[in-house]
């Protein structure tokens, strides 16, 4: 290691480390939070990207600026691939230049807090994350890293091919034909999973059609493409006017569907279009094999959640003990749109001792045609508990009430309205348990109620 001389750098350059791992290579060279680390093999460090691309490496020079302006040159010798131990700042996520008529931003009622209101449009949270972006704010440098850095795959919003038809729905007339950008991504061999957001009326029918034609001509680079329904809230004020997915709507789209996916899987070897689980959902339809979504490439667009939480929870269900010591009570709160699978899965056992209840959450925040439960809030799940209470008689002190993580932020710690889980368990007079959203998670939980219980 050596030190240099005092050097003068603007206190935005470089990446703010945050985190040391105990015993790992960089506390040991003397890495501590609160450096900012420059560069690294004489490359400059704009984003945490840039150092996972570049500290692979076995050899490999770091530059870092101390918090009291001193430059160091830390020379590193590790194994390819073994981490530094070291964490970084959060990035700051980029903002879309569109004003899509559908956008659910536009659709939060007001006076929430301000990261509600954040237009995301970053194809560096696409890669890391699955975010789903337009491709209308890339810039050519961004374009040279995601092909040099092999940035892939990438989740696409193309809702059309049509340009005319797609800048009217993006609010944008600046925006690029995305048929070019595509080309342009794939021919620099990034894979690419799509999805069309289906507004009735405006890009379904001839609009659909050549959508899913020209994105399939792009197979394999296009890997995917997922049909999601438009998703309305009540919060619309001086939006457009935009039709709802009504139940024969859902019916008549997974008619159309079958013969879809039938072509592709003969002349592509594979379905290619997939519908999101609302469909299903909200036409009354069963769900086909988990088996027909393949590698479930599109599970976070919610493109087969259903059938694998009910096709692991017939799986894992027999780990459970047959008998508790109680007797308890334990409530589940979800959506309402998952509800009656989530009463089928809980339905089949047979748990003496234990009784376990759903608890539908109708959603009054956004509006009752808000049914999944990644957008359920602490309120709306609190007054869906007392008014259950209310119609059976129930005391608090016979419940245990379950939450699915999905409802909560990336920090588990509050709803989108604000309350914490802890704001339920004061409210309800219960105790209250955050879980994960997938049938594993509500499993082990089952598994250990019997230690709960005497806690």
């Amino acid at each position: 290691m050596a030190e240099h001389q005092h050097l003068q750098f603007s206190k935005k350059s470089g990446l703010t480390i945050t985190t040391v791992e105990e015993g790992s290579i960089a506390e040991e060279t003397g890495i501590v939070a609160g450096d900012r680390l420059l560069t690294l093999n004489g490359r400059e460090m704009k984003d945490i990207l840039d150092y996972r691309f570049r500290a692979d490496e076995e050899k490999i020079l770091l530059e870092l600026i101390k918090p009291n302006g001193e430059v160091w040159e830390v020379d590193v010798e590790k194994g390819y691939d073994e981490d530094m131990g070291i964490g970084f700042e959060e990035m700051k996520i980029r903002q879309c230049p569109n004003k899509c008529a559908f956008c659910f931003v536009d659709q939060m009622p007001k006076g929430q807090r301000k990261g509600l209101y954040i237009r995301d449009e970053d194809y560096r949270f696409s890669f890391l994350f699955g975010n789903y972006i337009t491709l209308t704010n890339l810039s050519r440098k961004d374009k040279a890293r995601i092909f040099e850095q092999k940035m892939s795959p990438l989740y696409i919003s193309v809702h059309t091919t049509d340009l005319e038809l797609r800048r009217e729905l993006l609010k944008n007339r600046h925006a690029r034909d995305i048929l070019t950008e595509i080309k342009e991504m794939t021919d620099h061999g990034i894979v690419l999973h799509t999805q069309v957001v289906l507004c009735p009326g405006v890009n379904d029918g001839a609009a659909l059609t050549k959508s899913i034609e020209d994105l399939a001509r792009f197979y394999p680079a296009v890997a995917s493409l997922a049909i999601v329904p438009v998703g309305l809230t009540r919060h619309r004020e001086g939006l457009p006017e935009i039709e709802e997915v009504t139940v024969d709507y859902a019916k008549r789209f997974l008619d159309d569907l079958p013969a879809w996916q039938e072509r592709f899987q003969g002349e592509l070897g594979t379905p290619f279009l997939f519908a999101a689980d609302e469909w299903f959902v909200k036409g009354g339809v069963p769900f086909p094999p988990l088996e027909s979504y393949l590698d479930l490439v599109q599970l976070e667009n919610g493109v087969g959640m259903v059938p694998l939480f009910m096709k692991e929870f017939q799986s894992l269900s027999s780990e459970l003990p047959k008998s508790f010591s109680g007797p308890s009570r334990i409530s589940i709160a979800t959506g309402t749109s998952f509800s009656s699978y989530l009463e089928d899965c809980v339905n089949s056992l047979d748990l003496n001792g234990l009784n376990l209840e759903v608890v539908p959450v109708t959603n009054h925040f956004f509006g009752d045609s808000v049914t999944v439960t990644g957008l359920l809030t602490g309120g709306d799940i609190i007054q869906a508990v007392k008014n259950r209470r209310m119609n059976t008689l129930l005391r608090s002190s016979d419940e245990i009430l379950l939450i699915p993580s999905v409802a909560l932020n990336d920090e588990g710690q509050s709803f989108l309205d604000g309350t914490t889980p802890q704001d339920i368990a004061v409210e309800i007079e219960s105790p209250v348990h955050v879980v994960p959203s997938d049938a594993g998670g509500l499993i082990n939980f089952l598994q250990n109620v019997p230690e709960l219980l005497h806690q």
